[in-house]
């Protein structure tokens, strides 16, 4: 291995932001999935010239700016071969000032788990994993065309632990198609029995335009009820305090400490800077999306134009909204805060009727939700946005 590029110390912790990299390349793009990634990895090298030349054509165009988080999503980050990450991250210090504790996270597929790849990213800075797991029964596994089976998953969390990782996420989708409440247990036990730092628990979404989408179209598979769905949660909500993981956002569930430091960015509507193909950057009141396609996202990059698919300027009136839904979404909502940025005061009356109906629970002017009102947080803050008329 070349030299260990180990993050910078940062001067003014207080205006860090996160990075995030997206690794469009799979072995096998599964079924339900939304998000961009490709099977065809002809042109690895190409992407890998192209999203350090975003990455230093973004330095060029902002001040200086420090980061604490560093995220490599997909797509199937673990397909990197650590000189391709290292080189991404010579251009990320080239271009940030990466705090010396950045979390620093590396999702990875039990199905392509290398052991001396692990241990090489731990050397080259990285400090979290998260590890695709869906599930511990080899049926779900197949109706969810993973790659792995149940084996490969403990093994990578084991493998994973001897690298030196003290940091780990499990991923489990929960609500599939015919799904007995037994499964779920099991795969919750499972998770927790590898001593996992985190877990996210995700209940199986119908995304448009997916494979998944076009079998429920043609009746080949009936999706949970919600009903069903929503007993599931519930289940996973005890299990998870049950065996003290935290429940900090809608599906995210952590050991005191082991919060995703990254994605609580995202949730507290802080900057973020994202690079390759779909990625997305919040900086400086501004959002922007690269172009979804690795081909269109190359060739811009050779001729210096950025990938930029769109972008826009939030108004206050979105920054309202994304900051009552946000902070709703784990659980609780500081009305003083609300207050005094946005102008907005919550009916008192409202607040009433959300306690009487078991939604939350109100102190210290902050409203906390219970686990009946994180199954309907998305329609409450509709309800609190639809009702008050904010001075912004």
């Amino acid at each position: 291995m070349a030299t260990d590029r180990s993050p910078r110390k940062v001067e003014n912790p207080d205006s860090q932001i996160g990075i995030y990299v997206h690794i469009p390349f799979c072995e096998k793009k599964c079924f339900y999935c939304d998000f961009y990634s490709i099977e065809n990895h002809s042109q690895r090298e190409e992407f890998i010239d192209s999203i350090s030349r975003e990455i230093r054509h973004f330095s060029e165009t902002h001040n200086p700016l420090a980061a604490d988080t560093v995220f490599f999503g997909g797509g199937t980050p673990s397909l990197l071969k650590p000189a391709d990450l290292e080189k991404i991250l010579a251009a990320l210090h080239d271009a940030f000032r990466i705090s010396s504790d950045a979390e620093f996270t590396m999702e990875c597929n039990p199905g392509t788990i290398d052991t001396a790849y692990l241990s090489d990213y731990k050397t080259l800075g990285a400090n979290r994993l998260s590890f695709g797991v869906q599930s511990f029964f080899e049926d779900e596994l197949r109706f969810l065309e993973r790659i792995h089976g149940p084996a490969e998953a403990f093994r990578a969390v084991e493998v994973a632990r001897e690298a030196g990782f003290d940091n780990i996420n499990i991923d489990l989708i929960y609500a599939l198609p015919g799904q007995p409440i037994d499964r779920l247990t099991t795969n919750l036990e499972k998770a927790v029995s590898l001593e996992t730092d985190h877990i996210s628990a995700y209940s199986l979404i119908v995304e448009p335009g997916t494979p998944l989408a076009g079998a429920v179209a043609e009746g080949r598979i009936v999706p949970a009820t919600e009903s069903v769905e929503s007993s599931m949660y519930e289940i996973v909500m005890d299990f998870m305090a049950e065996h003290g993981y935290s429940h900090y956002e809608i599906s995210n569930y952590a050991q005191g400490g082991f919060e995703c430091r990254h994605n609580l960015k995202y949730w507290n509507a802080e900057q973020y800077a994202g690079f390759g193909p779909s990625a997305h950057s919040y900086v400086d009141g501004t959002r922007w999306w690269n172009v979804s396609s690795l081909a269109k996202y190359i060739a811009r990059l050779k001729t210096d134009e950025a990938p930029v698919s769109a972008r826009e300027k939030l108004t206050p009136s979105q920054m309202l909204d994304e900051f009552v839904l946000l902070h709703l979404r784990q659980g609780k909502l500081d009305t003083d805060i609300l207050r005094e940025a946005f102008g907005l005061t919550i009916d008192r009356d409202m607040i009433s009727g959300l306690e009487t109906a078991e939604y939350c629970v109100f102190k210290d002017g902050v409203i906390s939700l219970t686990k009946k009102g994180f199954k309907v947080s998305d329609g409450i803050a509709e309800t609190i946005l639809a009702k008050h008329s904010p001075a912004v």
